[in-house]
């Protein structure tokens, strides 16, 4: 073996081995989903901002709130089975909602339950964010 020819096997042999440490190539890299606040007072000027009320209704410990309607959407919150919240936005097979949290304990704190004069993104004083609409159970509205 030549000294061109033990190079070469040293610096295949390398590779090989950095390939080995490194691992496999990982998935490709996503974009990130962008945050999407909820419409309000898209029924009109006659009715409440948000439409109706609905629970939680699936039977885990907790369902996950999403920052956009998207599965790949960061994680907003999580929110016990029976939560009550308002139902504002629909988009597909996700429900936009607003819900009481911190110092705001109830429903009504939420000041959607009046109208608004135009359709507008909802800007609290509540939490907002995206389940899966199969997840709720409509209690009123």
């Amino acid at each position: 073996m030549g000294p061109v020819t033990g190079i070469a096997t040293s610096i295949a042999a390398g590779l090989m081995m950095l390939a080995q440490v490194a691992g496999p190539p990982g998935p490709p890299a996503q974009e990130a989903v962008s945050p999407v606040t909820p419409m309000i007072g898209l029924e009109g000027p006659e009715l409440d901002a948000c439409g109706g009320i609905g629970s939680i209704g699936n039977y885990q410990a907790s369902e996950v709130v999403r920052s956009a309607p998207d599965d790949g959407a960061a994680e907003a919150d999580r929110l016990p089975h029976t939560t009550l919240v308002w139902l504002c936005e629909a988009k597909g097979e996700w429900q936009g909602i607003v819900y009481p949290s911190g110092e705001f304990q109830d429903l009504g704190d939420c000041q959607v339950s009046s109208p608004v004069s135009e359709a507008r993104a909802y800007d609290g004083p509540c939490r907002f964010g995206w389940v899966r609409a199969g997840q709720l159970q409509l209690v009123a509205g």
